[in-house]
């Protein structure tokens, strides 16, 4: 079975590692978050990143023609299962078109693209919209001498089917480029408080100004 993982890993009481290092480091600096809760928010939005990335199903199999049968008694649709093992079912089999229609439906429509967020509950609950299935996705937690970190899995094996080329980079830096608008925002509501306060000399506000563009740097 193919695992899909998300990886937000680092040193909690020093630097975050690469890829997200720089970011989580603004993370923390500006927000004001421990590495831990760096690395959660985080994986939480590259979650949601990955949930956007991810197609959703039609509302109903594309029907298939047998070469080897003839009209609509070689029509069959694939499905696909949990595990990746595919399977053809024949419109034959079935007593009429409106059976017919019922078994094209797909029933989990959508479901891989709620599954990321299933993982999440151990982290924030509030993300998980829907009932999770079982053993589909779940969050670790890394804790050892050289890393520290959350890994979010995800076990649909078709997902590597409907993920676009090089995701995982995109998803993190999607989620790279949310946390420095939001740190960047609240940088600037900060610097027009600062601003807005009365200054006895032009020398403070500038002083201040220069610890604003640091951190912003």
């Amino acid at each position: 079975m193919n695992t899909v993982s998300l990886k937000c890993l680092g040193d909690w009481q020093k630097k975050i590692s690469v890829p997200l290092r720089n970011v989580l480091n603004v993370s923390m600096d500006v927000f004001g978050r421990t590495g831990a809760d760096a690395c959660k928010h985080a994986i939480i939005l590259m979650a949601q990143s990955a949930s956007a990335m991810t197609k959703q199903a039609p509302k109903n199999r594309k029907v298939e023609q047998d070469p080897r049968f003839r009209g609509m008694g070689g029509q069959f649709i694939r499905i696909f299962k949990k595990n990746g093992q595919e399977t053809k079912s024949y419109r034959f089999g079935l007593k009429d078109k409106a059976e017919w229609d019922k078994f094209r439906l797909i029933a989990h429509r959508g479901m891989a693209k709620r599954s990321w967020m299933w993982g999440l509950k151990g982290l924030d609950a509030s993300k998980v919209t829907s009932k999770p299935f079982p053993g589909v996705a779940h969050t670790m937690t890394i804790l050892n001498e050289k890393s520290c970190g959350y890994i979010l899995q995800n076990t649909l094996s078709y997902l590597l089917k409907i993920l676009p080329t090089g995701w995982e980079a995109a998803v993190m830096q999607k989620a790279g480029n949310k946390i420095m608008k939001q740190a960047a925002m609240k940088i600037e509501r900060q610097w027009r408080s600062e601003l807005a306060r009365p200054r006895r000399a032009g020398m403070a506000v500038a002083r201040g100004l220069a610890s604003y563009f640091t951190r912003a740097a």
